[in-house]
């Protein structure tokens, strides 16, 4: 295979268009003006906010399922309205936004900090001084979070002032939050409760920050909004922007390597993928960002004759979590089951950390958890009710058909997948009787799915787990050891879309130079 000869050039080359490479590509063409390319290997942009379809009647978003601090005037709906123009439409998810489901108990969570306060307290009096500290706690706790995750935006003379001074005030932050719960929770079901989200960040108390679990609960503290028209309309709204600059979105090309000249990164070398006898194409510019995450940019893009620093550290980093998706179009209205919407946390035990490390065979047999949402009645533009059932598997169930083409894998995985879909079905069926009866149609995802499209070792979905030690890392951040090479996206940040877009943003930011995150983000709240 040789290199084509036509060799483009750009002002701004993106690897991916996840949320994190979308927004840095959009802001960069927007309020600096850059020619902005943008590389997919998918086959559709919009990495985990993609949406897809089935039958011409049920789509499902991919990795979108709730977004916080989307209401008039929030932080998060001025970035994206920046984004998209003003296209981008957003509906309100039920106040009742998520049901904490227990063996013997069912928990309900508002869109209201206060009612969420008072509710724990009325389930546990006796943690009534625990609770109140909870909620103080998780506010500083997501404040330091987000301070120390925009440490790099200073000027480098004064980061190591600025590091100094948060780090007395991390503590809290730093534990993990089963250390935090132990330290001030005495009952179990409580701790469990407070908990419940770990979905969210993917890390059981155990292992994940109280930092990023803080940062979390508190995003979705004033409830959760749903992009209308499904995930997919926020790549739809938001290429425009970069376009409008003459910049362009490409989907079908991985990125093989990142072109290193002089310890400067000046391009990408690109196979397409629906193509892959054709010759490499290769694009050229002075600023290549990465939204494939640490780990790909690192370990696969950079060559491994470059001398790069951390190389052995971040192969070693602990990987994140595996998971399963159903994917369900339904024959009718879920309302009719008393569904409006909302998440469903369905907890077979009170130990989190049983669900984050299953047994492989146990969690096909009697999954412990699963993760209920519908799409459809997030979305007022629907055509067809669908319901998404997510589970916590072990990759190594499926690391056998890893070498095997993507819908090309023998029957073995066919019937595996099938086994899981139905386990998880059951599940959710035990908890709400008549839910079976609704589906028309089943279609289940595993990591290896998630492996082939986006890249991610071994199929995980948020990037370098958020443990303490991530923290810490020299190499989670925006800016990398070569020179005009950076990284965006969750791994510049925290997970989540949220997350993820405001990884983008400081990206954008440390590209435009001194002071560009503050007035990009003046820009972005003024208008």
């Amino acid at each position: 295979m040789t290199v084509a000869d036509k060799q483009q050039r750009y002002d701004v080359i993106v690897i991916g268009s996840g949320i994190g490479g979308l927004t840095t590509a959009a802001i960069l063409a927007k309020f600096c003006r850059k020619k902005v390319l943008v590389l997919e290997q998918h086959f559709t942009a919009g990495g985990f906010t993609h949406s897809f379809g089935r039958k011409g009647k049920f789509h499902w978003d991919v990795g979108l399922h709730y977004v916080g601090e989307m209401g008039k005037g929030q932080m998060g709906r001025a970035i994206f309205d920046y984004l998209s123009n003003g296209k981008l439409q957003w509906q309100k998810m039920p106040d009742l936004m998520e049901k904490f489901v227990y063996p013997d108990f069912t928990f309900d969570v508002y869109s209201d900090p206060k009612q969420y306060q008072a509710d724990l307290t009325a389930k546990f009096p006796h943690e009534q001084k625990a609770i109140q500290r909870y909620f103080k706690d998780v506010q500083s706790a997501a404040t330091w979070f987000i301070i120390h995750s925009f440490i790099e935006l200073f000027p480098i003379w004064l980061q190591s002032i600025v590091k100094a001074g948060v780090q007395k005030f991390g503590e809290i932050a730093r534990q993990t939050t089963q250390q935090y719960l132990d330290q001030h929770f005495q009952d179990p079901q409580l701790k469990a409760v407070l908990a419940s989200q770990w979905g969210d960040y993917g890390l059981p108390p155990s292992q994940s920050s109280f930092g990023v679990h803080s940062n979390i609960v508190t995003h979705f503290f004033e409830g959760g909004w749903h992009p209308v028209g499904g995930g997919q309309a926020i790549a739809q709204t938001i290429i425009p922007t970069i376009e409008s600059m003459g910049g362009q979105v490409i989907t079908q090309r991985r990125v093989t390597e990142i072109i290193i000249e002089n310890d400067i990164a000046v391009g990408v070398t690109v196979q397409h993928t629906a193509h892959l006898a054709t010759d490499l194409e290769i694009y050229y510019a002075p600023v290549i960002i990465s939204d494939a995450g640490a780990f790909n940019t690192y370990l696969k893009l950079i060559p491994p004759s470059y001398p790069l620093p951390h190389r052995e550290s971040i192969q070693q980093f602990p990987k994140g979590s595996g998971v399963v998706t159903v994917y369900l179009g339904l024959k009718e209205d879920p309302q009719q089951l008393s569904f409006q919407g909302e998440n469903h946390w369905i907890y077979t035990t009170y130990n989190h950390e049983e669900i984050d490390q299953p047994d492989a065979i146990a969690s096909v047999q009697s999954p412990k958890f699963a993760y209920l949402s519908f799409p459809s009645l997030k979305n007022p533009s629907a055509k067809g009710h669908t319901a998404e059932i997510i589970g916590s598997i072990d990759y190594s169930l499926f690391s056998q058909w890893q070498m095997q083409r993507w819908r090309k894998r023998d029957a073995d995985y066919g019937t595996l997948k099938s086994g899981v879909a139905e386990s998880l079905i059951n599940l959710v069926e035990r908890y709400y009787p008549g839910f079976q009866d609704l589906i028309e149609y089943v279609e289940l995802s595993t990591p290896l799915t998630v492996e082939h499209f986006d890249g991610s070792d071994r199929g995980t979905i948020y990037g370098i787990p958020c443990t303490p030690a991530r923290l810490d890392l020299p190499w989670i951040a925006s800016k990398t050891p070569i020179k005009n090479l950076y990284l965006t996206g969750t791994d510049a940040f925290s997970p989540g879309i949220m997350g993820a877009m405001m990884g983008g943003v400081k990206t954008a930011g440390i590209v435009d130079g001194a002071f560009g995150f503050l007035k990009i983000m003046t820009t972005v709240m003024m208008r």
